[in-house]
């Protein structure tokens, strides 16, 4: 987390938090009351200071204020490079120990200890890097896949599964008390 907003933290510690106004999309872009942000530096803070509660809420620290994010899909999403992955909004390149496919054909994966959807744009390179001889049938599916020379454990999972297995909060509410 930035200096400036744990300064700010503690300047002022009681700032109430804000829902319904920051959401992630399901290709990673940050959206605010539903207009997709562009400003690098904006954009380089929110992924600096993003974070994830023990409740599965994932929030950015806005200075002295927790702003709550509506999760489209799951709190990170992948983009696949040559031998790496790079998960939005945090820009972290790491390895990925798991993946699922849905039976909508989404395809998420287990990074840095949390649930990423891969970028629907990255889908069809995925499949065909990993199950170049699958036939689309879900019987069919192999329990694994050879990613980056790294033989990765292969699930059919609804999203809403993979939401409680991974402890995600897709839409976080204030208190009602």
């Amino acid at each position: 987390m930035d200096q400036q907003v744990l300064a700010a933290m503690a300047k002022w510690p009681n700032v109430p938090a804000v829902y319904g106004w920051l959401a992630l999309d399901a290709r990673g872009q940050w959206r605010l009351k539903g207009e997709v942000l562009s400003q690098r530096a904006l954009l380089a803070f929110f992924g600096r200071n993003y974070q994830c509660g023990t409740d599965g809420c994932w929030w950015v620290q806005n200075g002295p204020q927790r702003v709550y994010v509506a999760l489209e899909a799951a709190p990170l999403v992948l983009r696949r490079h040559p031998g790496a992955w790079q998960a939005a909004p945090t820009g972290e390149f790491g390895a990925v120990t798991a993946l699922y496919l849905t039976p909508e054909g989404e395809c998420y994966a287990a990074f840095a200890g949390t649930l990423a959807a891969v970028d629907d744009r990255d889908l069809a390179l995925v499949l065909d890097e990993m199950l170049p001889q699958w036939d689309g049938e879900a019987a069919s599916l192999p329990p694994g896949v050879l990613c980056d020379a790294v033989l990765l454990p292969l699930t059919l999972q609804t999203h809403d599964a993979l939401l409680r297995q991974f402890g995600v909060c897709r839409v976080p509410l204030a208190d009602a008390g």
